[in-house]
């Protein structure tokens, strides 16, 4: 496909949150932002091609490995960087398209010591670094924006302007990772003088925002570009360390201006919970508006405020319309109702449409409704367009500034801490659930109906906002760093020819609760089929790894009983008890038991493949790195 439909929730991350401040981005619906892929079949989407740039099919790498092993195909840009290569000229790669404001998303995986950048108009680096279980991330690390370089300063303070990200969000070597970035060009007046400084609005990486609104007052170190201009190409560094790239897409964003005309306004006031109630003996006022704004109303509460005029829209188009509002509002365009009576509070939740508009002037209805005394009063309505931005139609004094609602962070100190919660796994409400953390900075969730390992990821430990916030009604922990989702299945299976997605947890499987160690390390006990089964997870290597420990007792002397050990679409075995799962999504290490390494197997299960061990022993250790 040559573009795909974005969710509200992953558009609003870089438009709303930036644009209205919006704390809460709201529900997933359907967004305009359509993405156009890079094709990777061949070189032809890039400029001139240097001849250390190829296609592959796949790659294989372990986190130790300093160079991949590719095999023949298409889909993966590999960079085949040698150190006879360093820092040669004419090893950069160039997209065939230049872009203004941006925003690109791709996959990149590198290899062990491994060096890259990503510039954006080839003159504005994020770089691309193996900082694998860096503590402090510094202004040349994974995901910062590279510092500028002024060569005419002292030696040593050279560089200055580098941003390093907010935190380390980088995965281990050989793994694939995934960048978004949203890039504002700077702005040029007629006479060609700068206007705006180029601006990253969002920087993400592997799920975590490591910038936001990172100003550059010109290009940064390594620009291919003297100057600053309001085109240029994606160009990515060659010429440092081997890299490879997948899934490159991009949407090339427009400003988008719909003129307000005809605008005129009513002002009522009363107690009446419907504007169907309202009469002329409650009207205040009446008369041309200058724009859609609140402050027309003189009353804070028990008001009714109508707008009526002409949106004049520049083209025929899919539109998507967010009101922000401290009501209840209803809008109409052309005689149709659009968004139907809806109560917000403002600051709150979004109230989101779609609509197909043909270019020229449409007629609009808006009304806002005050009955009530809760939140604050406003009134806001954005429109885009498929790859625009958001477009106000209303006044900014029309909406007050929102009040974010503050970060409530659960942080772990000395010795191990311990959550039991909500959590949202697969975009499934879980509510027998726990969280632990290690001073080590290695964490994991874990679905306590199930014995399922839910998700690990590494540096700070939980956002407790919608657990410890106001009235903390989602009850809902979330992680505050790259989460890595597990399988959320029983690590252990009576038959391996009829291994259950899940088990019943009230009829075959017991949970008997969990007890700490001395360091506070919890083992949780199962009872399943006349076994305990014990599953306890401690700190590898302080904290490169999690080590995972499943006994079971007594040992089965059923011969098709055995460990569950991983299940993907792909499990590679990458030798001396090393496998890559997912497609490079994480690692799995086999601990030796009695000196010998377990021999797994790997068989076809429900959801792809599944590496199991013969449960003749009666437990098992694994490291997972990632």
């Amino acid at each position: 496909m040559s573009s795909r439909l974005f969710s509200i929730q992953s558009a609003l991350k870089f438009f709303l949150l930036v644009c209205i401040s919006v704390p809460n981005p709201g529900r997933a619906q359907t967004d305009l932002y359509q993405l156009t892929p890079v094709g990777l079949d061949n070189l032809s989407a890039f400029k001139d091609p240097p001849a250390n740039w190829n296609t592959v099919g796949t790659l294989k790498a372990s986190f130790s490995d300093t160079a991949f092993t590719a095999s023949p195909g298409s889909g993966i840009l590999l960079n085949n960087y040698t150190p006879a290569l360093q820092y040669k000229k004419g090893l950069d790669l160039f997209t065939g398209f230049e872009h203004g404001d941006i925003y690109l998303e791709l996959d990149f995986m590198m290899p062990k010591g491994s060096n890259s950048g990503i510039y954006m108009q080839g003159r504005y680096e994020v770089q691309l670094l193996d900082s694998w279980g860096v503590a402090h991330p510094r202004s040349y690390d994974c995901g910062a924006i590279y510092e500028r370089w002024d060569s005419t300063k002292p030696k040593g303070s050279e560089g200055y302007e580098g941003h390093p990200p907010l935190k380390n969000a980088t995965l281990a070597p050989g793994l694939w990772q995934h960048l978004e970035v949203l890039f504002q060009a700077p702005r040029f007046d007629a006479t060609g003088k700068k206007t705006s400084s180029a601006k990253f609005i969002k920087v993400v990486l592997n799920g975590i925002t490591i910038h936001e609104n990172i100003i550059l007052s010109g290009p940064t170190r390594g620009s291919e570009f003297a100057n600053e201009a309001a085109l240029g190409p994606i160009r990515i560094q060659g010429d440092h360390g081997m890299v490879a790239f997948r899934n490159i897409k991009y949407a090339a964003l427009e400003d988008l201006s719909i003129p307000i005309t005809d605008l005129n306004y009513e002002y009522s006031e009363g107690p009446a919970d419907s504007w169907t109630k309202f009469t002329s003996k409650e009207l205040i006022r009446k008369g041309k508006a200058d724009a859609i704004d609140v402050r027309l109303a003189d009353a804070k509460n028990n008001y009714l405020l109508k707008f009526a005029g002409k949106m004049n829209v520049p083209a025929t188009a899919p539109y998507h319309i967010v009101m922000r509002v401290g009501g209840i509002a209803q809008l109409e365009i052309d005689g149709k109702e659009i968004i139907k009576p809806t109560f917000s509070w403002t600051g709150g939740d979004l109230i989101n449409a779609d609509v197909q508009l043909t270019k020229g002037e449409h007629n609009f209805v808006v009304h806002l409704l005050r009955h009530g005394g809760w939140g604050p009063q406003g009134l806001g309505i954005y429109l885009r367009k498929p790859n625009s931005k958001l477009t106000a139609l209303h006044a900014e004094s029309s909406l007050p500034e929102a009040v974010p609602a503050p970060l409530v962070q659960l942080n772990v100190e000395k010795e191990p801490q311990l959550l039991r919660s909500f959590l949202f796994y697969k975009d499934k409400k879980y509510t027998h659930c726990i969280s632990v953390g290690d001073p080590a900075g290695v964490h994991y969730s874990y679905n306590l109906r199930q014995g399922g390992l839910l998700q690990v990821w590494k540096n700070d430990f939980l956002n407790t906002t919608d657990m410890w916030f106001e009235r903390g009604e989602p009850q809902v922990a979330a992680p505050m760093g790259a989460a890595i989702l597990m399988g959320n299945y029983f690590p252990f299976a009576i038959d391996k020819n009829s291994i259950a997605d899940s088990l019943d947890p009230v009829n075959t499987l017991h949970y008997k609760g969990y007890r700490l160690d001395e360091k506070r390390y919890p083992a949780f006990q199962y009872e399943y089929s006349n076994n305990v089964v014990t599953d306890r997870f401690v700190p590898y290597e302080n904290g490169k790894g999690l080590e995972r420990i499943i006994s079971v007792k007594p040992a089965s002397a059923n011969t098709n009983a055995v460990y569950r050990i991983a299940e993907g679409k792909q499990i590679t075995d990458l030798g001396n008890g090393l496998y890559a799962i997912d497609d490079q999504s994480y690692y799995l290490k086999l601990l030796p038991q009695g000196g010998q390494l377990p021999k797994p197997f790997v068989q076809d299960g429900t959801k792809g493949k599944e590496l199991l061990l013969n449960a003749s022993v009666n437990e098992l250790q694994y490291v997972l790195y990632w």
